[in-house]
């Protein structure tokens, strides 16, 4: 388990059971089915004593705030907490330890209190792309320069279906023949100096996780220009850099800065 602070959310496992409880009452599961498949699947966790109380808590105070407190898992949680146990791995830092307190005694409340009317529980909208694999956007910078990115693949998860996009190695101000576009080879990334500044083109691949505020490619400045062949490793390709559409034109500027747009004939 990684805990990054006090707060009840504030490690990884109680993110994990508050978004997979969630989940699966957005795939249509009813209220005693989705507490029993985590009780399953969270079985080895509930033998840990440190994790067991991240798991009960997360869960009763998830289910709280959705109307849906399941007797069990309301009991299970403030025995967690009535047992101290919790506290204990805070006990070397007391003014950490006086925050989880202060967040048990917060969740103890909300237990016991009136509990709130069920909630229903939708699927988030869940963006689609029109983009697809081979299609190339060109972005036209403010000094110029034509910034050229591929479409590699289609990412296709719970949240969205969106594309996964790499620059092509492209200097220049206008765009080129089909020929010299298709020879054209991904732009490499420039190795990030540790503890200095971030390199223009440390990332050159993004994954375009939604439109955000209904901001999609055509609005965000980018147009769909051509297509191009397919590379080796497309349909595997990976990228741990996400972004949105409204975020993405100001990483490329910034990548730009200090490359001048070409003169060409």
């Amino acid at each position: 388990m990684g805990a990054w602070g006090p707060g009840l959310l504030s490690d990884d496992t109680a993110c994990d059971v508050r978004d997979e409880y969630r989940e699966m009452l957005e795939d249509g599961l009813d209220d005693d089915e989705a507490t029993q498949r985590m009780l399953d699947s969270y079985a080895d966790a509930l033998d840990d004593p440190d994790e067991a109380t991240s798991v009960w808590l997360a869960m009763a105070v998830t289910q709280s705030k959705l109307g849906r407190l399941d007797p069990r898992v309301r009991e299970r949680a403030l025995a967690a907490i009535e047992s101290g146990t919790d506290l204990a791995r805070w006990s070397d830092n007391p003014r950490l330890a006086a925050k989880r307190r202060d967040v048990l005694d917060k969740a103890r409340a909300q237990l016991i209190g009136p509990q709130p009317q069920r909630k229903k529980v939708r699927r988030p909208r869940r963006h689609v792309t029109d983009l697809q694999p081979g299609d190339v956007l060109s972005y036209r910078a403010a000094n110029g320069h034509l910034v050229l990115l591929r479409v590699a693949r289609i990412d296709d998860d719970r949240h969205s279906v969106a594309p996964v996009l790499v620059a092509l190695d492209f200097t220049g101000i206008r765009m080129p023949p089909q020929p010299e576009l298709d020879t054209l080879a991904d732009k490499p990334e420039t190795p990030d100096r540790l503890g200095g500044v971030r390199p223009p083109w440390a990332s050159t691949s993004w994954r375009v996780v939604a439109s955000f505020k209904r901001i999609d490619h055509d609005t965000a400045g980018f147009h769909r220009v051509a297509r191009t062949t397919a590379r080796p490793g497309d349909p595997d390709f990976r990228t741990s850099t996400y972004t949105s559409w409204q975020s993405l034109p100001r990483e490329l500027e910034r990548n730009i800065t200090d490359a001048p747009a070409t003169s060409e004939p």
